[in-house]
C-alpha cells in the first residue's frame, strides 16, 4: 500500500492522502483500488481499475428476470445508458467507480429521481419498476474510453 500526500484539488492544502490496494476479487479478477481523502476539507474520491482488456463499448440485452443479476463494473469515466427508458449515467468530476448488478443500477437511478420534477418522474419510476420486475426487455450499454467498465456475465 502506497500513501503519498498531495495537494487537494478543493482546498489546495497538502493534505490529500492517496492509498492504493491491490486485490484479487473472486469472479472479477485482479483489481487496484484507489482512494484519495483530504484530511483538511474532507474531499474524497474512490476508483477501481481492473486487470484485463475490456472493450470501450459493450452492451447486454435484459430479457428475463435472471438477467437482472448480471454484474456491472463501472469505472469513474464510464457512461451507462438504458435507451428504452431514456436513462443515462454520465461521468463527472466527482464520479466514483462501483460494482453492482442491473437491479442495483435501477436503485441508483431511483435514488436521484426526487431531485427532479415529480410530475415528470412518476411515469419514469413506473417504467423502472416494470423493468425491475421483468415486465419489459431493455438494453444496458456501457461506454468507457479507459476500458475499465464492463459486464460480468457469468458467475
Amino acid at each position: 500500500m502506497v500513501e503519498p500526500v498531495l495537494e487537494c484539488p478543493v482546498c489546495h492544502k497538502t493534505t490529500l492522502k492517496i492509498t492504493e490496494t491491490e486485490l484479487d476479487i473472486p469472479y472479477f479478477g485482479k483489481a487496484m483500488i484507489y482512494n484519495a481523502t483530504c484530511e483538511n476539507c474532507g474531499y474524497k474520491i474512490n476508483d477501481i481499475k481492473f486487470e484485463g482488456n475490456y472493450p470501450v463499448k459493450d452492451k447486454i440485452k435484459i430479457e428475463k428476470p435472471e438477467d437482472l443479476n448480471i454484474k456491472i463494473v463501472r469505472g469513474n469515466r464510464g457512461t451507462i445508458r438504458i435507451p428504452e427508458l431514456g436513462l443515462s449515467m454520465e461521468p463527472g468530476p466527482l464520479a466514483e467507480s462501483f460494482i453492482t448488478n442491473v437491479e442495483g443500477l435501477f436503485e441508483r437511478f431511483l435514488n436521484v429521481l426526487p431531485l427532479f420534477d415529480p410530475e415528470k418522474t412518476k411515469e419514469l419510476e413506473e417504467k423502472i419498476n416494470d423493468a425491475k420486475n421483468g415486465k419489459m426487455k431493455f438494453t444496458v450499454i456501457i461506454e468507457d474510453p479507459t476500458g475499465v467498465s464492463h459486464f460480468v456475465r457469468e458467475i
